[in-house]
């Protein structure tokens, strides 16, 4: 069987960090690392992390890699780089820290089957959501998760779902779409990327991940808003620093929209919107095979 490494870069609360680090280290990977974008990083004992293995990306670390980018998906490139150049194992997987592998599935194994031709493996994404009437402040409490929508008329499909505030829905989701990516090691001439890798302009050769027990998808689940508190935190943060640069029309539709609800006090009520389904939208999403229990 194929071992892998995990690779993430994050700027978020140490629970949060050992939150994913319990979650993969479960998978059983050879590595676990996490690029820390700031300068005060939890203890690395507090999150479950050899000291080596928590990467302080601090003004001494960028003063030695050519200057701190200003747009977080650049800064991400840099460590993705650095991971796939140090990588030890036969593939890197690299992920967020609010993602996590959905189910009781064998990364390994899901690696181990992929065709000899295929460089790297996309894991398709789900988004966890709640039920209306949870308690929206628990951390990773959500107890469903959205999948991406396919078909015709996606527009029109958010907008009947959700009323008003379907524009900010692309393909059914309000993050991306388009999943993260495991890359196989030593192939020359790649960047690596944050939904896939490429060489030169072009996407690596990939496969969809597949669980070879099931013959079902590997989903990676997307803990988009992972609470109440968290979701505002993370938009405060993405707000006062402005270093986004590659955020979609849509995604930027939601930034304005949770600007003008957070100066209004109104941010919950959004929140709930946008997380927490209705039974009836529920009922039409298991309908069309677009929902699940977690």
């Amino acid at each position: 069987m194929p071992d892998f490494e995990v690779v993430a870069m994050a700027l978020a609360p140490a629970r949060h960090l050992a939150a994913f680090t319990d979650h993969y280290r479960a998978k059983r990977p050879a590595r676990i690392r996490i690029y820390f974008d700031g300068e005060d990083a939890p203890d690395p004992v507090q999150v479950g992390l050899d000291p080596k293995d928590l990467v302080v990306c601090d003004a001494a670390f960028w003063a030695t890699r050519g200057g701190r980018p200003q747009a977080v998906e650049d800064r991400q490139r840099v460590v993705y780089a650095e991971a796939y150049s140090t990588l030890a194992s036969d593939w890197l997987l690299v992920v967020d820290i609010d993602e996590m592998i959905l189910g009781d599935v064998d990364v390994s194994a899901v690696l181990g089957a992929v065709a000899a031709e295929r460089e790297a493996v996309i894991f398709p994404s789900l988004e966890a959501v709640w039920r209306a009437g949870d308690d929206l402040t628990r951390e990773y409490g959500a107890t469903l998760a959205r999948k991406p929508y396919h078909g015709p008329l996606s527009d029109q499909f958010a907008d009947l779902i959700y009323p008003g505030r379907g524009r900010f829905f692309v393909r059914g989701l309000l993050a991306h779409h388009m999943g993260k990516h495991a890359v196989r090691r030593g192939l020359p001439d790649v960047m690596v990327c944050i939904h896939e890798s490429k060489r030169g302009d072009r996407p690596l050769k990939a496969a969809r991940a597949r669980d070879p027990g099931t013959g079902r998808t590997a989903w990676l689940l997307h803990h988009d808003a992972i609470g109440l508190d968290a979701w505002r935190a993370k938009w405060d943060r993405r707000v006062a620093a402005g270093d986004t640069a590659e955020m979609g029309r849509r995604r930027r539709r939601q930034q304005a929209a949770y600007v003008q609800a957070r100066e209004a006090g109104e941010e919950a009520a959004l929140f709930a919107d946008l997380y927490a389904l209705k039974p009836w939208q529920q009922a039409i999403l298991r309908r069309l095979g677009l929902l699940l229990n977690i």
